[in-house]
């Protein structure tokens, strides 16, 4: 992963229809996502059709589908917890496994906390412990960056975003996709 701290990938949202898919699986594939999530629940499924026409919009992107019974995945860490994502990957290397610990979290930044906190109070599905304040990565861009820098340097390999459902979806993935790329690894490097 030359230039890049951690594989980035996107959830995309549950409730979203084939064209919200596309449109932010298209976005993430240009900027350099590795791969997008597709719900796949009751109240979230997609045809074979739609898959393959989701799966053209993402190339060269994956597109996984994460079924609703997949919580207890040991190598799924799904809060903002360093200690926690330290301790999975010292019991999976104990273990021998050598999968990757993905974070699996709600993001939302801005260029003021006030922002952030704005992004993620108009998105429904961003409340309670699913608040990127309580569990997840939230604050301005350093703020944020900081906490990815303090992941990855725990164990974390793979960081998987639900992101606030904004008209600006576009400028929330770049800024997003800017966590893991360009000055951020030099700083981990530096401070290693």
């Amino acid at each position: 992963m030359s230039g890049q701290l951690l594989a980035l990938a996107l959830m995309l949202p549950r409730d979203g229809d084939l064209a919200t898919y596309e449109h932010q699986a298209r976005l993430a594939s240009r900027l350099g996502y590795s791969a997008i999530h597709i719900p796949n629940s009751r109240d979230a499924q997609l045809s074979e059709a739609e898959v393959t026409q989701l799966i053209r919009a993402a190339e060269p992107m994956s597109v996984i589908t994460d079924d609703d019974d997949n919580d207890d995945d040991a190598t799924i860490v799904r809060r903002n917890d360093p200690d926690l994502v330290r301790s999975t990957r010292a019991m999976l290397t104990a273990l021998g496994d050598e999968r990757p610990v993905t974070v699996a979290v709600s993001l939302s930044i801005g260029r003021t906390r006030s922002e952030a906190m704005a992004r993620a109070d108009r998105d429904p599905r961003l409340v309670g412990a699913a608040h990127p304040q309580e569990s997840g990565i939230f604050g301005t861009f350093e703020q944020a960056q900081q906490q990815v820098l303090e992941l990855a340097r725990a164990g974390a390999q793979i960081l998987l975003v639900t992101v606030p459902q904004e008209l600006d979806i576009a400028d929330v993935l770049a800024q997003v996709r800017a966590l893991v790329v360009g000055a951020t690894p030099a700083l981990f490097n530096d401070e290693n």
